[in-house]
């Protein structure tokens, strides 16, 4: 199994519509997808830099060759659009193994 965290940050009044859309649109092509384990959004207690409301989505996945077939397909790629339009910084992903 592998991890991927993907991170970003929004503005503090986007925080609602961020989670909107995330249950709207995110969440349901992620979880159609049989490769998708699971996925949940996360965020930081306090502000970061700005005072700018990091987090991101945290995404479970059988493989990282199945993760990368899924993160390309259309329903999946068009389910991040609106997402992506209340970012504020660039979204860094990161990749990790399970291991225990």
């Amino acid at each position: 199994m592998v991890v991927r965290l993907f991170l970003s940050a929004v503005a503090p009044g986007d925080v609602d519509e961020l989670v909107r859309l995330f249950q709207e649109d995110v969440v349901p092509a992620f979880e159609a997808h049989p490769a998708c384990l699971g996925i949940e959004l996360v965020r930081a207690f306090q502000p970061g830099v700005g005072g700018l409301i990091e987090g991101g989505a945290l995404m479970r996945w059988t493989s990282v060759a199945d993760m990368e077939e899924a993160l390309a397909s259309p329903a999946i790629q068009a389910s991040q659009v609106r997402i992506r339009e209340l970012l504020r910084r660039e979204p860094l992903s990161k990749v990790y193994e399970v291991i225990a």
